[in-house]
């Protein structure tokens, strides 16, 4: 079933009016791809079908603009079922860009000493470059909502994550704004305390017909009064570990309350 998600991933996207973020053109693609291999960006190689996943860097392109090469992974397992995989489908970032395609007929070619994997060049990259960073305020009327855990440690531990002798209980807060990357909430003075730097585990992003597992870590906080005089406490947290299919969910959402932001406006 994992394997359905994942390769249908690329597929929706297409089809949620991401046209103008793909990349078809041979002379763009070859640019983008050697940026990454000169910024050594690291990229997560997801295998299809199978479910195993490495991270690995693009190594280089050949002469002729024809062939990707990239690291291969350290675990032989992986790298064997890497080479018998119909499809790789890989995810990474650039200057704070979402940026993924997929490699089709994978072989292992040794380069300067070292194995690695070389695959045809993509024939299209998708990279969203203007909205991956883009902050959504959440309307009011989507009540968006996030479920945090409330636990009590009778050891003292600030972390909050699945400590033995933890009471665990959940609550929901709002969020106030959200993104590819992360997101801002408001959670009442009484509920926790969490310090830049804390990781909360175990929550979940409450979309309107979504419920999506998250970790957060908390980036920045600050105390805010509501115009009712309660006074609250803002957390900006960024996801941790946020896998494809996540990340995918939340950034569909934001796409379409962006469309019907526009459609209000027009």
């Amino acid at each position: 079933m994992s394997d359905q998600i994942d390769e249908n991933l690329f597929v929706s996207l297409q089809e949620d009016g991401l046209e103008e973020f793909l990349l078809r053109g041979r002379s763009q693609i070859c640019r983008l791809l050697q940026e990454l291999a000169n910024n050594h960006a690291l990229i997560s190689v997801h295998l299809l079908p199978g479910g195993l996943s490495f991270l690995s860097t693009i190594v280089t392109l050949s002469e002729d603009e024809e062939w990707l090469f990239l690291d291969a992974s350290p675990n032989e397992i992986i790298h064997r079922r890497c080479l018998q995989a119909e499809r790789l489908f890989c995810v990474t970032q650039l200057n704070k860009v979402r940026i993924q395609f997929r490699l089709h007929n994978n072989s292992e070619v040794p380069f300067e000493g070292r194995p690695t994997l070389t695959a045809p060049i993509p024939d299209e990259i998708l990279r969203l470059q203007r909205r991956d960073a883009f902050r959504l305020q959440v309307p009011l009327s989507h009540g968006l909502k996030c479920i945090l855990p409330a636990q009590e440690s009778r050891h003292g531990h600030r972390r909050h994550s699945h400590h033995e002798g933890v009471r665990k209980k959940t609550f929901e807060v709002p969020v106030i704004d959200l993104s590819a990357g992360g997101l801002s909430m408001e959670i009442p003075l009484n509920k926790t305390s969490p310090i830049v730097g804390d990781q909360i585990n175990g929550c979940f992003l409450k979309l309107p017909n979504d419920l999506i597992a998250v970790n957060l870590e908390v980036r920045n906080h600050g105390r805010r009064i509501l115009g009712n005089g309660k006074e609250v406490l803002r957390l900006g947290c960024s996801f941790v570990s946020l896998p494809i299919q996540a990340a995918n969910r939340i950034q569909r959402f934001i796409y379409q309350i962006e469309r019907e932001l526009r459609a209000v406006e027009a």
